[in-house]
């Protein structure tokens, strides 16, 4: 298939949620608390739309997610040919079709789909001294980052935001558990980089719009609530200052 600025941004969000579980389906699958509306308004019209077939998400609550599987051996040869495995928790990697192309749209399609899916947005106080005390009471400070345990695909990620002129920091988090993975990670922190982002790659998951949106309105946005109360902040039912005491 050819690499559309949707078909790119289908591969990032795949590459983020998706898997080849089993040689017959694919599947996708999003929080259930927070995801339900990016995969109902985004995530199945894009995949309807690009593979011309009606896709439809529904819950699965004993893992606590929403999303789908695909029964089709073409759509599962598409990514299998674009180079993702039915084990790509380690593997996984950025294809060489996005990796290599000079279409700003199709790079910033694909690092969207990925953040919408596997990335955060949020926002911290300022305790240190110096700041406003309005910044130390509120979450005004945004940081943007992708948290995966594929070093592969985090250095990848970082190349497409170099070509972007994306500033960022990549860490590394050790595993604080036996059975658990070092953790990398990319973070984007700023009002200036946020800024840019917006601009330049943007957010279509409504868990993350909801949090930009609030942030813009009031100059911070609380941490620790659900998108049901931040969407009741800004319809102007909730006060996000009577969540700090």
């Amino acid at each position: 298939m050819k690499i559309t600025k949707e078909f790119a941004e289908i591969l990032g969000m795949f590459a983020a949620d998706g898997c080849i579980q089993h040689p017959h389906y694919i599947c996708m699958w999003g929080s259930i608390y927070e995801d339900q509306e990016y995969y109902d308004k985004i995530v199945c019209p894009l995949f309807s739309k690009v593979f011309n077939k009606k896709i439809i998400a529904h819950e699965k609550k004993s893992n606590s997610v929403y999303g789908f599987y695909v029964c089709d051996k073409k759509i599962i040869e598409v990514f299998k040919k674009l180079g993702f495995s039915n084990n790509k928790t380690y593997t996984v990697r950025i294809p060489k079709e996005i990796l290599e192309s000079k279409d700003e749209e199709i790079i910033t399609a694909f690092i969207k789909g990925f953040t919408d899916c596997d990335g955060c947005l949020t926002f911290m106080k300022r305790k240190e001294k110096g700041y406003s005390e309005f910044k130390r009471k509120y979450h005004t400070y945004p940081r943007i980052y992708i948290r995966i345990s594929s070093k592969n695909m985090i250095d990848d990620i970082s190349y497409l935001l170099n070509k972007l002129k994306i500033n960022h920091s990549i860490n590394m988090q050790k595993k604080s558990k036996e059975n658990w993975s070092d953790m990398h990670i990319i973070v984007i922190r700023g009002v200036k980089r946020l800024e840019k982002w917006k601009d330049k790659i943007g957010f279509n998951n409504h868990a993350k719009t909801t949090k930009y949106f609030i942030w813009k309105k009031f100059g911070f946005c609380p941490t620790n609530i659900d998108i049901k109360q931040r969407k009741l902040i800004l319809e102007g039912n909730l006060d996000p200052h009577s969540l700090y005491k």
